[in-house]
């Protein structure tokens, strides 16, 4: 099984300068766990659910830009990954979500919720 038969299709970005409470505020209204942050318009990052808790409330940076708080580099993979592949991945780095990208264009994340309905057939 590849990863983008079971990958979120709908990947949010925000600008590094967008204010870290902002962020908070669109993922909770869409309910998602994680953003990818983008400078110059370009993708360089990713703010999750666990740096804004480890990271921006712990050193009270809910005013400050996102870009202060954010995992850099992205981690990346193609759709064609298997879900070994990719669960390999996410256990040796200890993260929780991929970015799926084709060339320079990202879409979609593979999330630890993804796989588990891949591994569970739903």
């Amino acid at each position: 099984m590849k990863i983008g038969e079971f990958m979120q299709k709908n990947v949010v970005m925000v600008d590094e300068k967008t204010k870290v409470h902002e962020v908070a505020r669109i993922m909770g209204e869409k309910r998602i766990g994680s953003v990818i942050v983008t400078k110059n318009g370009k993708p360089y990052g990713i703010f999750t659910e666990r740096d804004f808790f480890s990271k921006a409330v712990l050193n009270e940076g809910l005013e400050n830009p996102v870009s202060n708080f954010v995992s850099s580099p992205l981690i990346t993979v193609r759709p064609e990954y298997t879900i070994r592949e990719a669960s390999k991945i996410m256990a040796d780095m200890k993260i929780r979500r991929l970015v799926v990208a084709e060339g320079e264009k990202i879409v979609g994340i593979f999330t630890a919720s993804d796989l588990v309905r891949a591994i569970s057939g739903r």
